[in-house]
């Protein structure tokens, strides 16, 4: 792992080479529908369909195994996911994203995607679909459920900053959805969430913990991060986090706009009850600092509520032994996802 200045300046200059070379053709050759048709298939209608296509061919494209590659390691990274998932899809909603939105200008690229900025629920549950589809236990290698899915999330990395840097992109901050950033959201969704079940009382050997972060080691090298930025240890993750954190998390309008927006979103749907305390318990999980960089002030009645009830949470989970939240967790997504959709 590298984590020098010269290194992570170049690595902001940097996107997804053959995704970005395959996008860009496409969009020369005005040929987006079959795109944007492969994209909206599942990886039974994709493997089924009968016309050649550089889409389809990319889509079903796997990675060659890296040499530090552990079956063993990878399922028990993905039966970690399985074992605690109602809990870190909570974090990812509370800490993880807008840990993501205190990043700049990593989070400009964000903030200029139209979709993501008109519809929060929507970047929310496909965001909980790809973690889905890649932490399930036995996607990755069983079938093409997870492959795909990682293949997908490139070519719409690939789209996005094909876009964006034909509307007003100033290349000082780097390409759109850079290595850097993409690092970054890596760590969010693995090192970052594993702190947060510590936060709550969850009580995570070492060995889960190194598996864990095995799991999104594996994913970032199937997004095509550098393998230089994906740390092979808690250890290098919390370097790698740190280093992140200090040369680009600050205040910035977008990560303020962000966060608003996200807010807002979770009013919409918890109940009213609930809805008042959403900002707190952001803040609760994110900290002052990075809470004051999204627009997180301090409010004391509530964070004392809020505090004072996690407090409890945090016993009875540390001291009760813990059923897998798997199904849980998919039940709610489904009806997440039909809300969404108004079926």
């Amino acid at each position: 792992m590298k984590t020098t200045k010269t290194f992570l300046d170049k690595q902001r200059l940097l996107g997804d080479h053959d995704a970005d070379h395959l996008v860009q053709n496409i969009f020369l050759g005005n040929k987006q529908s079959d795109l944007y048709r492969f994209l909206q298939l599942s990886v039974s209608e994709i493997e089924k369909a009968r016309k050649s296509s550089r889409v389809k061919e990319f889509l079903l494209r796997k990675h060659q195994q890296p040499v530090w590659f552990d079956a063993g390691r990878l399922l028990r990274g993905q039966q970690v996911f399985e074992t605690y998932a109602a809990e870190m899809m909570t974090l990812l909603g509370v800490l993880a994203l807008p840990y993501c939105y205190a990043g700049t200008p990593g989070n400009k690229a964000l903030y200029l995607s139209d979709k993501m900025r008109q519809s929060p629920g929507k970047r929310l549950t496909d965001t909980a679909q790809f973690i889905i589809s890649v932490s399930t236990p036995g996607n990755l290698t069983a079938d093409n459920i997870g492959p795909v899915q990682i293949n997908k999330t490139r070519l719409i990395h690939a789209i996005a900053r094909y876009h964006i840097q034909k509307g007003n992109w100033d290349m000082d901050w780097g390409l759109p959805i850079n290595q850097e950033d993409m690092a970054g959201t890596n760590l969010a969704f693995s090192y970052i969430i594993l702190g947060g079940l510590n936060q709550s009382g969850f009580e995570l050997s070492v060995k889960q913990k190194e598996d864990f972060i095995f799991l999104w080691r594996y994913i970032g090298y199937q997004l095509g991060i550098d393998e230089n930025l994906l740390p092979s240890s808690l250890k290098e993750a919390s370097l790698l986090t740190n280093v992140i954190k200090q040369r680009n998390f600050k205040s910035s309008f977008e990560g303020i706009e962000l966060t608003r927006e996200l807010l807002h979103y979770y009013r919409s749907i918890v109940p009213s009850d609930k809805a008042y305390f959403v900002d707190a318990q952001v803040r609760y999980f994110l900290g002052a600092e990075i809470s004051s960089f999204i627009g997180l002030q301090s409010e004391y009645f509530k964070d004392m509520i809020t505090n004072f009830m996690n407090s409890i949470k945090e016993v009875q989970n540390f001291l009760f032994a813990h059923k897998s939240s798997y199904g849980a967790m998919i039940a709610n997504h489904r009806q997440l996802v039909s809300k969404l959709e108004g079926r």
